[in-house]
């Protein structure tokens, strides 16, 4: 019953009237539309069994610890690098597709970001009515909490109840410089493990999207980027968060070959290891913008987020995908 609201997967043949048939890989595609389809009609069966499992005791705990944080968001407004990523919604070659994210958490943060950009450029004309944004969260309470207040913003928007990879592609060691790390991986390695499968290489070998935001797991970085260089290899722009560690192999790789992806905007914070516990100074840091679309993007992180308030630093990066179609 709690899943009953949530529209099927496959929703996206909705936002296929405006982008029929097309997928995010690039012919010859190692996985094929079919057996992309299979593996998501499994994940749409096993995600409805997770989120009718969630205990209301732990439902409604989430309803209220999170409170702030649906509203909010870690991620929001006053990171200046919230408008870079607005800005990716409508970027040349983003409105080709669909926009799709992983973590989505409570259904705020980066979600609202681009929800809210995204529904703003429809009402101004300058994206298709049918484009949507997909969010990927791999845990049932949270999903539903942020399913639910996804509804009620009546945003563009859908949120999926899976996990990007599989549990045998995740790294078998931690983060020795970072303790807490091991249980960090202990968790993802389970939530994996009760999903069955991963779905980031067959949404994009079924749908085609313009925008990835990636912001998952602290250890599912290295098999998403596996898979986007495979799978999602005709997505436009990639934006990262948690570029000091949940991305940091993707930025590394981008700047590494420049003739694949150019660095278009990137940003750092100030941050200190203590003890084994990162430290950030939000207030401190480094920005810089390269590229055709330099000016546009200094002007807007050089505005006011807001009467009085400071923008703020993230660890964050825009990347442009030269193989994309129109590159």
């Amino acid at each position: 019953m709690i899943f009953g609201g949530l529209a099927p997967l496959f929703f996206l043949a909705a936002a296929g009237r405006a982008i029929a048939q097309e997928t995010s890989c690039a012919a010859p595609c190692p996985l094929s539309r079919a057996d992309a389809e299979a593996i998501l009609a499994r994940q749409q069966a096993r995600s409805a069994t997770l989120a009718a499992a969630v205990p209301p005791k732990l439902l409604a705990k989430v309803k209220n610890t999170q409170q702030r944080r649906r509203v909010k968001g870690e991620f929001h407004d006053q990171f200046a690098a919230s408008k870079v990523l607005a800005w990716a919604v409508t970027a040349p070659g983003s409105a080709a597709g669909d926009i799709l994210e992983i973590g989505a958490s409570n259904g705020a943060g980066t979600t609202g970001i681009l929800a809210r950009a995204l529904k703003a450029a429809i009402a101004a004309g300058t994206s298709s009515e049918n484009r949507r944004l997909l969010s990927l969260e791999v845990r049932p309470e949270k999903f539903l909490v942020g399913e639910a207040f996804r509804k009620a913003q009546r945003w563009p928007s859908q949120l999926m109840l899976a996990s990007s990879i599989n549990e045998s592609q995740f790294p078998s060691q931690h983060d020795p410089q970072r303790p807490e790390s091991a249980t960090w991986l202990r968790r993802e390695r389970e939530s994996a493990r009760e999903h069955q499968v991963g779905v980031l290489g067959p949404l994009c070998a079924s749908r085609r999207y313009g925008l990835l935001n990636v912001d998952g797991g602290a250890f599912t970085g290295w098999a998403e980027w596996d898979i986007i260089r495979q799978l999602c290899s005709r997505v436009a722009w990639v934006a990262l968060d948690d570029t000091d560690f949940k991305t940091r192999m993707m930025l590394e790789y981008a700047r590494a070959h420049p003739a694949e992806w150019e660095v278009v905007y990137e940003e750092t914070v100030s941050q200190e290891l203590k003890g084994g516990m990162l430290i950030k100074h939000y207030r401190t840091g480094s920005r810089s913008a390269r590229g055709e679309h330099k000016a546009t993007l200094d002007a807007l992180v050089a505005a006011p987020v807001r009467a009085g308030a400071t923008p703020l630093y993230r660890n964050f990066a825009l990347l442009r995908n030269r193989a994309a179609p129109g590159e």
